[in-house]
């Protein structure tokens, strides 16, 4: 009986957390603006959680698990949708963000090489495996037509078969795929990055609720009136990024 109940539970959630309309209400109360567009918060504490500490010079990248968060939040929306994704926390000099900004997008630019190289391949390979099953398909044809050789006739069956079946297999299970992933990719190459500075202390304490900055339930940082401010760290080294990181490609976008 027990078992019974939690199983027809088990059920209902399913039903309720699997219904489109649910998934729909909560990104639009998590996400988008009056506009359509989506806002992402992400928090930092210093300029060194931007940054991935085993990268360096002209090979700098941001921390993954930077774009993991990105990602993971990019995942529950639709590839339409335009991405502004706030970096909240220390104030950033704008040389760093320039340098930032030029890390995020070559990284979304090489990811999308990546895929779209992907896509490529798939396209042409299943365009091949048509061509070959539409020739076996009339070999086989002219086979039954005007002779009797029965083991080529057997041949070239099994061939334009397994031909047209790879073909439909790979366009319904992977190239599809390839192209949500691209669309995905590309969306986050074109997110808009926008760094926000948090009120200091002495700010803090003007306003008139003094325990809470900000709403923590929207993703913002709680900070109470009495502790310090955080101290700022020395920054990772842009010595060794050179002039040209802060000419961020047209391409790239």
């Amino acid at each position: 009986m027990i078992r019974n109940n939690f199983h027809r539970k088990m059920q209902e959630k399913i039903q309720q957390y699997s219904n489109q309309q649910y998934l729909d209400g909560y990104v639009k109360r998590e996400f988008l603006t009056n506009d359509g567009d989506a806002d992402i918060f992400f928090h930092i504490d210093n300029r060194n959680d931007l940054i991935d500490s085993c990268s360096y010079g002209e090979q700098l990248s941001l921390d993954w698990g930077v774009y993991d968060f990105l990602e993971e939040k990019t995942s529950m929306l639709g590839s339409d949708i335009p991405i502004h994704f706030h970096i909240k926390g220390i104030a950033l000099p704008s040389k760093e963000q320039e340098a930032i900004r030029h890390i995020f997008k070559e990284h979304y630019a090489i990811e999308l090489f990546k895929v779209q190289k992907k896509y490529v391949q798939c396209r042409n390979k299943i365009i091949k495996l048509v061509c070959s099953g539409t020739f076996f398909l009339l070999a086989y044809a002219l086979l039954y037509l005007f002779t009797d050789f029965d083991f080529f006739m057997t041949v070239f069956g099994f061939l334009f078969s397994f031909s047209l079946w790879e073909a439909f297999d790979a366009y319904i299970y992977t190239f599809n795929d390839i192209k949500i992933e691209r669309e995905a990719v590309t969306q986050n190459l074109l997110t808009n990055i926008v760094f926000e500075e948090e009120k200091n202390v002495e700010e803090e304490k003007e306003e008139p609720e003094e325990d809470m900055v900000e709403d923590p339930s929207n993703g913002f940082y709680q900070e109470d009136e009495n502790e310090n401010p955080p101290e700022e760290s020395d920054g990772f080294d842009t010595n060794h990024v050179q002039e040209d990181i802060l000419d961020i490609d047209e391409e790239l976008i």
